[in-house]
């Protein structure tokens, strides 16, 4: 037979002949990922483990996708071929016409590309109830970096105890530190792969707790202790979440510090920015200074502009990080597709108001004075964010306050026959933690504006939903974000090709989060692959009917075994935790990395 494979000279031919689609400087970025990507397999990984001989030996693989339009991940054009796997590892890229395998997936029709990779996912949570996150599994995700600000450990011994107290699910924390609850992960099994931050919101909790002031210099060193040893734990990067308590106390200079600690160990820094609204080109300055200052690249997570008076300044965003990119500084971001974003309500709260944490809050509600203030407050912000129609509450941890769960915030006012604000306060009341909400703050220009730039990727800043999570209200993202950018934007709107989609949502996401050896379909990289209907791929939740799986995806493929299997979801957890560089080897996996 003869055995045709495809090498490096094929994807420079196929990436010259995209370049109507980014610019030579971005092609360029992509050549040198990919030949860092070659090298690396060759040298350190992936080919050393698979000789020569095993490579043009095209009998007795463990798995086989033929037949298949395949797109690699790097942006070049789609080619037809098939992939051969052993063990773990892609091994053969070519004609397997008459090879044989253990298990044959037939992608006749359908294209096989790389997994998708979430960069803001939620299923630290999740994995623990079910880990085959079938929500995630069925769109096509096979890594997924999670910890956004407060990260699944380290906590203190009081911490847990109050996590412990307020969780209505009776599921208790265990564990202490983060690389504890990476063991938990692996020894729990997983159906997808996990990177983890650490959560800036962590040591400022263990240390300062909740309250409104800086650290002493003796303080700061402890923060920085957890940090480090997060890191050696196997942590991908240091995170914040700057619009929430306690972490909106930070100054510059306290996450400057943090961030250089993650960065002698070659961690990477994402941030959601204090201010994504009226003050977003200073908050953008301020996690351009923290990449600078502290030599750490930089991702924005969920990039957008919120509230109608800021509609249309995507453009001069685009610019301002372009401009920062040109300067050196190593900043990409990445985006959900939906014009509408999901937090707890407490964020149309006045921050003021927040100190202490939600225990504080409740008790503030209780002075007649302070929850006159409160709502006062409250109302000026709903205003300027378009009112209370623009704001649906998705779920309330009160099963007695249900009913108002899908509804918007007037609605539920109606209903209860008071003001707007006041149906707000009187849900927080009644709540042991902040009620969820969807707020209709952004708009669809400024999204597609951003979806097109070629450092953006997705993050879907969700979790599966799974348990008790089905009876409530969820954000459609959770079951949508990557088959809405493949189906929706590629194919409905063509805003970009689908190699481009499939670059962005893979080999891309790979390099900002330093994943070698994932993201892209070629000999010596890890067999995470998935097998999509270009013609029926799409998402189908919606923001009143959450709870549908997207559809089109035939096959997921995770470290060479399927998880989802013509279209049925099989019971194998093939996932790994995939410890950071900083990694000291201290604590072992139980299932290999």
């Amino acid at each position: 037979m003869s055995i045709r494979t495809v090498d490096s000279a094929f994807a420079e031919r196929a990436l010259s002949q995209s370049m109507d689609h980014r610019s030579r400087f971005q092609i360029m970025q992509t050549r040198l990922f990919v030949l860092v990507l070659t090298f690396s397999i060759l040298f350190t990984t992936g080919c050393a483990s698979v000789p020569p001989a095993a490579v043009r030996d095209t009998n007795g693989f463990d798995l086989m996708v033929v037949n298949a339009r395949i797109i690699d991940g790097t942006g070049a054009p789609w080619f037809r071929g098939d992939v051969g796997v052993r063990g773990d590892t892609i091994v053969f890229v070519g004609d397997l016409s008459d090879a044989t395998a253990s298990t044959v997936i037939d992608a006749r029709g359908h294209v096989l590309s790389p997994g998708f990779i979430d960069l803001l996912g939620w299923d630290h949570g999740s994995v623990l109830v079910d880990p085959r996150l079938e929500g995630k599994i069925r769109q096509g995700v096979t890594t997924e970096a999670t910890g956004e600000g407060n990260s699944p450990g380290p906590f203190t011994e009081a911490i847990v105890r109050e996590r412990n107290a307020a969780d209505p699910t009776g599921r208790q924390i265990t564990w202490r530190t983060l690389g504890d609850f990476m063991q938990v992960v692996e020894r729990g099994g997983t159906a997808l792969n996990f990177a983890f931050f650490v959560g800036a919101t962590n040591p400022r909790s263990m240390v300062l707790g909740q309250i409104n002031r800086q650290p002493t210099e003796e303080e700061m060193q402890q923060m920085e202790a957890i940090v480090d040893e997060a890191m050696r734990e196997g942590a991908i990067g240091l995170s914040t979440s700057l619009i929430y308590i306690p972490a909106l106390y930070s100054t510059t200079e306290e996450i400057i510090r943090l961030a250089k600690v993650a960065a002698k160990y070659e961690g990477v820094y994402f941030s959601h920015i204090r201010d994504e609204g009226d003050f977003i080109e200073a908050t953008l300055e301020e996690a351009f200074r923290i990449g600078e200052e502290a030599r750490i690249p930089v991702n924005i997570w969920h990039l957008k502009v919120s509230k109608p008076a800021n509609w249309g300044k995507m453009k001069s965003v685009v610019e301002q990080i372009e401009e920062a990119r040109k300067r050196g500084i190593d900043v990409a971001a990445n985006v959900y597709p939906y014009i509408a974003s999901s937090t707890g309500l407490t964020t149309r709260v006045p921050n003021w108001a927040l100190e202490g944490g939600y225990g504080a809050f409740r008790e503030r509600l209780r002075d007649p004075e302070q929850r006159a203030r409160i709502g006062a407050e409250m109302r000026t912000i709903m205003d300027t964010l378009g009112g209370p129609s623009r704001v649906l509450v998705s779920r309330i941890p009160n099963p007695e306050l249900s009913r108002y769960e899908r509804k918007r915030v007037d609605e539920i006012a109606s209903m209860m026959n008071v003001q707007p604000v006041e149906a707000m306060l009187q849900l927080f009341e009644a709540s042991r933690y902040s009620p969820s909400g969807i707020f209709f703050s952004m708009n669809e220009d400024d999204l597609q504006l951003a979806l097109r730039q070629p450092w953006v990727s997705a993050g879907s800043d969700a979790g599966a939903v799974v348990g008790e999570g089905v009876k409530a209200g969820a954000h459609p993202r959770a079951y949508g974000t990557f088959p809405r950018i493949v189906g929706h934007y590629v194919r409905d709107h063509q805003l970009f090709t689908l190699e481009e989609a499939v670059r962005k949502l893979t080999s891309q996401a790979a390099a900002r989060i330093q994943l070698q050896d994932r993201g892209i379909i070629r000999v010596g990289m890890k067999a995470d692959m998935i097998v999509f209907d270009p013609a029926t791929i799409r998402d189908v939740s919606t923001y009143e009917e959450p709870h549908h799986f997207s559809q089109g995806i035939s096959d997921v493929i995770v470290n060479g075994i399927p998880v989802l299997h013509g279209g049925t979801m099989t019971t194998a957890l093939p996932g790994r935790v995939l410890r950071g560089r900083g990694w000291d080897g201290t604590l072992r996996s139980t299932t290999g990395n």
